[in-house]
């Protein structure tokens, strides 16, 4: 296997993108999206704007919507490219944008709620309680093989760096009606992923 992410600290270049991702992110979200098609992926914490334009797309090729956020504007080079797709980068602070994002999420059609900004925790747990039945909401930062046996060494895990724990998404999986979804793909490109789940007679 390719490595998964470089060890000397730099961003890996999917498509000639650098991201804070590893090279399994692009395609398991792509796979994702394939299998559950989204009528929007809003993507809380843009980076320089290159996974959103990664994933932009695929919602091109669908004809859903991609939408970034991020306190920072993104990177010049790549925004043009981003645009000419159809995403669209929204600055400033997400927490000041809570009602539009909310909106946007129980919009009609399932939405997909990227979240990696500054706070993992907090974003899975703000914009969860706004998913739908079949939305999809997950969070990045996530290694599982950490999680599972902390002696592992980091360059055999799939990601090393750990900003949200499972026990962070269960305790907001609980609340909100939320189950594992493709986390066995997911385990592997460092995001924990949650899908809202059909209840009878539950509205929430």
């Amino acid at each position: 296997m390719i490595p998964l992410f470089n060890s000397d600290g730099n961003s890996t270049r999917p498509l000639g993108m650098a991201m804070c991702q590893n090279r399994l992110a692009v395609p398991t979200w792509s796979y994702a999206m394939e299998i559950h098609a989204p009528a929007r992926v809003l993507e809380i914490g843009s980076y320089n704007g290159a996974l959103a334009t990664a994933l932009g797309l695929h919602c091109r090729a669908i004809g859903a919507e991609m939408h970034t956020y991020d306190l920072n504007p993104c990177d010049e080079r790549i925004v043009p490219i981003g645009r000419a797709l159809g995403v669209q980068f929204h600055t400033g602070s997400v927490w000041d944008r809570i009602r539009e994002i909310g909106a946007l999420i129980q919009s009609p059609g399932v939405t997909f709620v990227l979240c990696d900004g500054g706070d993992k925790p907090r974003e899975l747990a703000t914009f969860a309680p706004f998913c739908k039945p079949g939305d999809v909401i997950a969070a990045h930062d996530y290694d599982a093989i950490h999680e599972r046996n902390p002696e592992v060494p980091q360059l055999e895990r799939f990601w090393p760096w750990t900003e949200v724990r499972k026990a962070d998404g269960d305790r907001v999986a609980d609340a909100c009606y939320l189950e594992p979804w493709l986390q066995e793909y997911f385990d592997q490109a460092g995001w924990l992923t949650y899908r809202k789940r059909e209840i009878r007679g539950v509205s929430k």
